[in-house]
């Protein structure tokens, strides 16, 4: 009875392991979700700190859009042209953030992004 409870243990364990390892080496949901980036684009690991789309995933700067790619595979993108202004600010609407974000503003929506340099990010949009 023990060593078939021992058997069924490490079997588990080695179909766990393995599905880690499997796991591991698929491309991630946010990057699969982007087409191949053209030399003119600008990328970054970043996240979206308030909204319905709030979470972690990749923002890209095209000549023609800002998309970001959810880890959870939803893209939003956003043209260029519908863009109406971008701020460095560290102000949310439900709070503080402790961290300066890149506020994005189109005629319909505010998104706030938390990158690296916001301040860059800005620039590259106006």
């Amino acid at each position: 009875m023990t060593r078939i409870v021992l058997a069924l243990v490490v079997a588990a364990i080695a179909v766990y392991v393995i599905m880690r390892i499997a796991q591991g080496q698929s491309p991630s949901v946010a990057k699969s979700s982007l087409p191949a980036l053209d030399p003119a684009d600008i990328q970054e690991a970043a996240a979206i700190a308030y909204g319905p789309d709030r979470g972690y995933g990749i923002l890209r700067l095209t000549p023609s859009q800002l998309v970001f790619a959810a880890n959870s595979g939803r893209v939003l993108t956003i043209e260029r042209l519908d863009i109406t202004g971008a701020t460095v600010t560290k102000n949310l609407p439900d709070r503080e953030s402790a961290q300066p974000m890149l506020a994005v503003s189109t005629r319909d929506a505010m998104y706030y992004f938390s990158v690296n340099d916001p301040l860059a990010w800005e620039l590259r949009l106006l």
